[in-house]
């Protein structure tokens, strides 16, 4: 009996040995499908994200052709230069009646300003044409000889009618 007891024994640890394989398996299987299920919606997840930022990238391209179609005609303001009226209104309280053509016509007296030597027996001179008012403090003036040009960059001040004139900056083109 006791070989038949043994055999008894060892079926029951077959069996049980077996019943352990099983839920083993059972429990791996379940894990992997839990794994499998979890990739899915990152895939899906991942996959709608991506659908999303093209989405978003053909709305940007077309925002920026709808903005690029309303600045095509735009012209770009031109920078604010000369004077004020309330410059233009200070200056004649100091005795300038007509401040641009005054600065003008003072600063075409004094070619004396011009620090760079004339070509070829030429004399430097202011060009009246190219002498801007910048604002109440600035004047831009081109001058030449007749074979190099230049521009200068002045600081001017005004009193009593009378002009004042100061070189910030001189070249030759």
């Amino acid at each position: 009996m006791s070989e038949r007891k043994q055999e008894e024994v060892m079926a029951e640890e077959q069996a049980s040995t077996e019943g352990l394989k099983f839920t083993e398996r059972l429990a791996w299987l379940g894990f992997m499908l839990f794994f499998v299920v979890v990739l899915a919606i990152y895939v899906a997840r991942g996959i709608g994200l991506e659908r999303d930022v093209a989405e978003a990238n053909r709305e940007l391209l077309d925002a920026q052709m709808q903005l690029a179609q309303y600045t095509q005609h735009e012209v770009p303001r031109p920078a604010e230069v000369g004077l004020t009226n309330a410059q233009v209104q200070a200056m004649q309280r100091r005795g300038i009646a007509r401040p641009e053509l005054q600065l003008a016509r003072s600063l075409l007296e004094q070619p004396e300003l011009i620090s760079h030597a004339p070509v070829l027996g030429g004399q430097m001179y202011f060009v009246p044409d190219g002498i801007h008012v910048l604002n109440d403090r600035w004047v831009l003036a081109t001058f030449e000889d007749g074979h190099v040009r230049g521009q200068m960059l002045l600081e001017y001040d005004v009193a009593h009618g009378n002009v004042t004139w100061q070189v910030l900056e001189s070249y030759l083109e």
